[in-house]
């Protein structure tokens, strides 16, 4: 599709998203700025939850818009179509809203305690939209987990520490969500390849597969380094493993297994592992990698799920 366009209705959509944009950061930041009063901060809170409206609206709008143009159409086969921000084509317009919004959907309800989609279901129908269209999901899509882990790091970074009462709670609400998360890793994993088995998901599974294999093989030294630093730069909450050797061996063995034929995570349930030394330490090692891994920065949702899981 023509990613960029030149139309009044592209133009009036990317000067929203600018409008979005900039209501949205200067509420998210407002608390670190203490020159403001709490009126200010209300102030600054409701015009980006406007915004938020402004944006949902024009969002409802498009899609009736469509909706009518599909049923009137003698083209329309009756089957499900994609509600992007013009239409039934991903563009650039998308394309520029999606990083803030990815975060936000993610990390306000944790930081601020600001869900952004509730009471907005044209917002709602369009993050489906995005987040079944392939080229943004499979590649360059940050995760739940991703964006919920590093909530916490850039509050004890950014946000002013522990030492900030309502920082800290916000602090604990990630890390808690996190944990939760990490928790369920399997679980979602599985609930994802539910109900996917013909030939073409089985081969989708295999790539996606190959890809966490290829990103551990060549970033190998990295990745034990990482799981066993003893002074980690970030993430300090999560244990690291102590020995190396013990780490290699597991990692080693989670390759072997994704590069196995067959589903890999049912492969990981059903093997024996092999008896090695310290192996309660590769083991330490083999979920701070799986908490430690970044999406998309070290490889793309699908992969990074079935490599957790």
């Amino acid at each position: 599709p023509e990613m960029l366009r030149d139309t009044p209705e592209y133009d009036a959509a990317v000067k929203m998203n600018d409008d979005l944009t900039s209501a949205g950061f200067r509420f998210i930041y407002a608390g670190r700025n203490d020159t403001l009063s709490e009126v200010d901060r209300s102030e600054r809170r409701d015009a980006f939850l406007s915004e938020l409206d402004r944006l949902d609206a024009a969002l409802k709008v498009q899609q009736q818009q469509q909706q009518r143009l599909e049923t009137t159409s003698a083209s329309s086969d009756g089957g499900d179509r994609m509600h992007f921000r013009l239409g039934a084509d991903f563009t650039a317009a998308d394309a520029i809203m999606i990083p803030a919004l990815e975060r936000w959907r993610i990390q306000l309800p944790l930081a601020v305690e600001v869900d952004i989609l509730e009471g907005r279901p044209a917002l709602t129908k369009w993050f489906e939209a995005v987040d079944s269209y392939a080229p943004y999901s499979e590649r360059v899509m940050g995760d739940e987990y991703s964006w919920t882990a590093t909530n916490s790091v850039f509050l004890r970074i950014f946000g002013g520490g522990e030492d900030e009462p309502e920082v800290a709670a916000a602090i604990r609400r990630a890390d808690d969500a996190a944990a939760r998360l990490t928790e369920s890793f399997a679980a979602k994993a599985a609930e994802e390849r539910e109900g996917d088995d013909d030939d073409d998901d089985d081969g989708t599974r295999k790539k996606f597969s190959r890809e966490a294999a290829y990103k551990l093989v060549s970033n190998r030294e990295a990745v034990i380094a990482d799981c066993t630093r003893e002074d980690p730069k970030s993430q300090r909450h999560l244990g690291r493993a102590s020995d190396v050797d013990a780490a290699d061996v597991a990692l080693r063995i989670v390759v072997g297994v994704l590069l196995s034929e067959g589903d890999p995570i049912a492969r990981a349930r059903e093997s024996t592992l092999p008896d090695v030394e310290n192996a309660k330490d590769g083991a330490s090692a083999a979920r701070t990698v799986a908490a430690r891994l970044c999406v998309p920065r070290d490889m793309g949702a699908p992969a990074a799920s079935i490599l957790r899981a």
